[in-house]
Formats: C-alpha cells, structure tokens, sequence
C-alpha cells in the first residue's frame, strides 16, 4: 500500500507571539491576528512580500519649504487615492509604483476622476524586475513608468494575484484594443532628510519601501514601531500623509492589501527615526 505524506505547513500567526505583544508596556500600536492573513503560513506571507532591495545608486535630491506641521492627502484629496490588494503576489513594487503615479496624475487634474492604471502590465512587461518575485530595486519601476509607460488597468486588469504567476507581456488590451501607454515625466529620490520627505508629500504621493519583521503581520491599527522577531522580506508602500499623535510623529502610509487589512488599508509607521529603513529611499514620480 503506497502512503502519501502530505507536508503540512504550520500557521504564521500564534497565539504565545500575540500576547507577548499585546505586553509590551507603552506599545503605540494594536496587534492582532488580522483576518487578511487568518492561517497562512510563513510561506504564504512571504509571497506578498521581496527579497532584501539594493540600495538606491540614485543622488539625493533635498526638498526645502515650510511644509505643514500635518499632512494628508485622505483628507485633502481622498478621491484621488484608492487601495487596492495585490493578491498573492510578490508585486508591491508595481503596485506602489503604479498607485503612485495614478494618485498624481489625479492630484495633478490629468485625469478628471481617478483613474486605475495596469499592475499587471508592469508586472507582465517590466523585464528589469522579477514579476511576482519582486524588485531589485524602486528604481526599475520607476524607469518603467518614465520609459514605457502603462495601460489603464480596463485595458490589462489585474490577474496575477489570483495563482501568483507573473504571466506574458501582452501587445494589446484583453479586449483587443490597442494598448494606449501614459508615462511619468521623470523621478527624484527625496529621501534625503525628514523634512524633505515631508515637503515630497505635499507634491504628491511618493513610493517607499522597507524591511517587513514578523511583528508587522500582526498589525491592527497605531503608530507602528519594530518590537519583536526577524527580518521577513521588504515591502514597497506609497506615503500619503504625515501627523503626529499622543506626542509620537508618524508617516501615513498606504499598503496594497486590501481595505480590510490594518487601519483601511494604511498603516501609520513613526516618523524621524527610519524606522525598518522607510526612509532609506523614496521617489517623487513626476507626472
């Protein structure tokens, strides 16, 4: 009789890790097992997430002005943005690269009314990163944006998220039509201080990235600071806003998981201190 062994992978979450959270004297943030991720495996949670990034070669560019004491765009301009869910996909850095280039084109009136625009063609066509196995680097989807261009997400919607493929480059729209490309008009790395940072948001939203840890999985709402366990993989995220409350400043930050994950799908990390390496590198998209 032939016996089948079945690998059973255990669930990320746990209860121990949960409590030794919830323990921590003066945690700014509330964590839980949040439904988005209910029994995944490490595996699985891994796959929304990328290898270590290289470093940005880029040059700095210093943003100066009087930038607000707060900011955000969900209250200035909350019809420009829009979250959305990767699915399990290791495409965040399309995702932040693209909603990032679409909430500008918005705040910038190229488009009258938000428009979508294609993950799945960067993540399809981009041959300088890896599909749904990430990026090397911000700066290749950025060079995509600028060089290239993409489609509105009708002409090529979002299919990778479903079974995790990255799937062919297509040469015309699902429907047929010919693909129609909008392009940046170019980038800057403003991660150069706080305050340009800050002064970057005011333009517009920006995209970033940093390392996930295994506490980050378990994030419900707060301001985000790194407390407990290893380094999981990096995530790129779009920063919409920034405030301070309770006397803690933070960046608000949109993520690509959903609405039903952390607080509507943003998640505020603290600001000033480069918290997980958020404020390593990140891109003005200029459109």
């Amino acid at each position: 009789m032939l016996l089948v062994h079945r690998v059973i992978s255990q669930e990320y979450h746990s209860q121990f890790v949960l409590d030794l959270l919830r323990n921590i004297p003066g945690l700014t943030w509330t964590p839980e097992i949040p439904s988005r991720f209910q029994g995944y495996s490490k595996e699985q949670i891994q796959m929304h997430l990328m290898p270590a990034l290289r470093k940005s070669t880029l040059p700095k560019t210093i943003l100066t002005g009087d930038a607000h004491a707060q900011f955000s765009w969900l209250d200035e301009r909350p019809e420009c943005l829009q979250v959305r869910d990767q699915g399990n996909c290791g495409s965040c850095w399309a995702f932040s690269a693209v909603g990032q280039f679409a909430d500008n084109r918005c705040l910038r009136g190229l488009d009258k009314v938000r428009a979508q625009h294609s993950e799945q063609y960067m993540v399809s066509c981009d041959t300088n990163s890896e599909g749904c196995n990430g990026a090397y680097n911000m700066i290749a989807p950025q060079n995509f944006l600028k060089k290239t261009g993409v489609p509105k997400n009708k002409c090529v919607p979002y299919k990778s998220g479903q079974k995790g493929v990255t799937g062919k480059c297509p040469t015309q729209c699902t429907d047929g039509a010919p693909l129609l490309l909008l392009k940046s008009t170019n980038f800057e790395d403003v991660c150069s201080n706080e305050e340009s940072i800050k002064m970057a948001i005011t333009q517009g939203a920006v995209q970033t990235a940093f390392t996930v840890y295994s506490d980050f999985a378990y994030y419900k709402k707060g301001i985000y600071q790194y407390e407990y366990g290893n380094n999981e993989g990096d995530h790129a995220v779009v920063f919409n806003g920034y405030g301070i409350e309770n006397g803690v400043k933070y960046w608000l930050v949109r993520n690509s998981w959903g609405e039903s994950w952390g607080e509507k799908g943003y998640f505020r990390i603290i600001r000033g201190k480069n918290e997980c390496g958020i404020e390593d590198s990140c891109f003005l998209t200029y459109v």
